[in-house]
């Protein structure tokens, strides 16, 4: 009886107690790539050039924009201007821009890439893409960096791989090699202009082990205007992101669209 008592007095404490809470889902993620083509279409132009892209990434509420063919100079203004927003930025050049701005001797004409993120910064690494089989093209790499996020960290990752040809296989092969073990234990969202389209067999190994943004290899978005093709791309590993949308914007300020992601 008295065994009784205590668990019926137990029973009414533990109603009493508030249940609980579940564990919240992390908020979406906004993801934003853009080959701004800023040496050939733009020549190396920076005030309308940079406002076009701070107009995209703030209108689209993007936490985090990749930038493909970017001068420097168009770096620093782009920079300075989504820094007053909580944006934070990181450069890999990969070249030299034949008509990007040298009107600051200590800049150059650098020309490669760039990430920025509404959040911290940490950890920055620019490697060089392996081209084994010689180039007369511009040099290739890949950034990469560790962001500090609302709700979650994540390691993101940028490139812009040679345009065809062998070289472009074996970049594609050292991408997936180096950053699908990194995946699958931190969150990672790789994008950029891959020069490929989505039924090329080197991107399998990318769509069986992330998501993409579109993900859909027969009838993608495009994201290239000449031609209606789909080469630029936004994966997020499996383990962490899900994938809820997808968008493009094509204007005339590139031969490619800004490309957007949803992931959670």
């Amino acid at each position: 009886m008295r065994n009784r008592v205590l668990l019926t007095m137990l029973a009414a404490v533990l109603a009493l107690l508030p249940a609980v809470p579940a564990r919240a889902a992390p908020p979406q993620l906004r993801v934003l790539t853009f080959n701004a083509c800023g040496n050939v279409c733009r020549l190396g132009e920076v005030d309308v050039t940079t406002r076009n892209i701070v107009y995209q990434v703030r209108g689209r509420n993007a936490a985090v924009a990749m930038v493909q063919e970017l001068c420097f100079t168009q770096f620093l203004v782009l920079r300075n201007r989504l820094a007053k927003y909580g944006y934070r930025a990181v450069f890999g050049a990969a070249t030299n821009g034949g008509r990007c701005a040298n009107d600051l001797d200590r800049h150059g004409r650098g020309f490669g890439v760039a990430i920025l993120a509404r959040g911290p910064l940490s950890g920055q690494v620019v490697h060089r893409l392996p081209a084994p089989h010689g180039s007369p093209e511009e040099g290739r790499v890949v950034l990469a960096v560790t962001a500090r996020l609302p709700g979650r960290t994540v390691f993101l990752a940028t490139t812009h791989t040679a345009p065809r040809g062998p070289n472009l296989d074996v970049q594609l092969g050292a991408l997936r090699g180096w950053l699908t073990p990194i995946s699958r234990t931190r969150p990672v969202i790789f994008g950029g202009d891959l020069n490929v389209t989505p039924r090329n067999r080197h991107l399998d190994g990318f769509y069986a082990g992330f998501h993409e943004a579109n993900n859909d290899r027969l009838e993608p978005l495009p994201t290239f205007t000449r031609g209606g093709s789909k080469i630029d791309y936004l994966f997020a590993g499996t383990s962490h992101f899900r994938p809820r949308g997808a968008a493009t914007s094509c204007t005339a300020y590139s031969d490619h669209c800004m490309y957007l992601g949803i992931f959670q």
